[in-house]
């Protein structure tokens, strides 16, 4: 059974925020990962135009901080997105990674775009999964000597919830590998619930999005998908504010994040011994960080969790957040508050549960853990 690390997001000023994170480091020990010389890729995500919700790069710094101290050679990096926004390609993605705060003056790191320009540059890697034979890894990955998540584990539209896994798989996945693990996605649009604001149309990348005259008494434009141009990305289900734009799904809603396992099983096959995750568990908002706003969070903020196993981490964290009472004024309806599954009660219909059991099925972790708490006392459930 791996261990899980966590402390709580609770301070003061006996035992301030970073002073905790530093212990949480050294308890995780990454000197077992980082050698003298290691190139060491710090996996993580740079927020997105308007988000404000995004990790905060002075928890990075820490992190770039140890991988320094232990003579490791740490670089952040992302690979390109491929909905439309300012991470599509490398010029945009660098830009929007520096106003959001993570220039070498505040990380301490250089960025690498994983997968180069325009998000074409990848090798393809061998994976025994359901799904896949082989996947499109971007080589930042793949060239690195150790990898470290730090990611922030938040909902997702389509996942249910965005961990390690994610962070892995989405994340070193190239835009081609992208669209391959989106493919059972299929956008509906409910033409009576919309409300021709045409935020969908603006953000679809692929013009799939027309605006067409509505129905006999509706005095606006409604939204219409293009299936044949539609790459299953999702991102109009989230830039939907009326909840027009639904995922009619092409097969079961779980194989998405099956598909996106296999990736990040793809981006650590030569990683064993090379790897560690650290989720914070904080700001967690009901969608991912690629959007231009930020919601209000689902739970209070609950604190970091740290470890070797990219399952577990992701089991512990979810866990952590159906164990605490949720918060109002947010994506939660009243059932919601005290829910078990905070995550499903916002994005129906889809069960976060199952890229956990695909990650220890095709022997990428464990989902059983052994929660460590760092605090003198445990993490409170609800």
């Amino acid at each position: 059974m791996s261990k899980v690390y966590f402390i709580s997001s609770r301070a003061d000023s006996r035992e301030r925020n970073l002073t905790k994170y530093h212990r949480l480091l050294k308890n995780i020990d990454l000197g077992r990962i980082v050698s003298e010389g290691d190139l060491v890729a710090i996996k993580t995500s740079f927020g997105e135009q308007g988000n404000v919700t995004y990790l905060r790069p002075q928890y990075v710094r820490v992190v770039v901080e140890e991988v320094k101290r232990l003579g490791g050679r740490p670089f952040l990096t992302d690979a390109n997105t491929l909905y439309a926004g300012g991470r599509q390609n490398s010029r945009d993605h660098l830009i929007t990674a520096l106003e959001n705060g993570f220039g070498y003056e505040v990380t301490g790191a250089p960025i690498v775009i994983a997968d180069g320009l325009l998000g074409f540059d990848y090798r393809t890697v061998p994976v025994n999964g359901d799904h896949f034979s082989e996947a499109k890894i971007a080589p930042a990955a793949l060239d690195a000597d150790a990898i470290i998540s730090v990611a922030h584990f938040k909902g997702h539209m389509i996942c249910g919830f965005g961990g390690a896994l994610k962070n892995l798989g989405m994340g070193f996945g190239a835009r081609a590998g992208k669209q391959m693990m989106h493919s059972d996605v299929h956008p509906e649009v409910a033409a009576d619930r919309c409300d021709g604001c045409a935020r969908c149309y603006k953000w679809c990348p692929e013009k799939a999005i027309v605006m067409t005259a509505g129905a006999e008494g509706q005095a606006h434009k409604v939204a219409r998908i293009d299936d044949e141009a539609c790459i299953g990305c999702g991102e109009c289900v989230a830039t939907c504010f009326t909840g027009a734009i639904n995922i009619s799904w092409k097969s079961d809603p779980a194989i998405v994040q099956q598909k996106m396992v296999e990736y990040a099983a793809a981006a650590l096959h030569d990683k064993q011994g090379r790897f560690a995750a650290l989720n914070f568990i904080i700001d967690v908002t009901p969608d991912c960080d690629c959007l231009g706003w930020s919601d209000n969070a689902i739970v209070p903020n609950i604190g970091i969790a740290a470890s070797l196993d990219p399952v577990s981490i992701d089991a512990a964290s979810l866990d952590l957040v159906n164990q605490v009472q949720g918060s109002a004024m947010s994506a939660l309806d009243e059932a919601g508050m005290a829910s078990p599954d905070k995550f499903g009660n916002v994005h129906k219909g889809i069960d976060a549960t199952a890229q956990l059991r695909h990650g220890a099925k095709i022997g990428l972790g464990e989902s059983n853990y052994d929660l460590v708490s760092l605090d003198k006392d445990k993490p409170e459930k609800a």
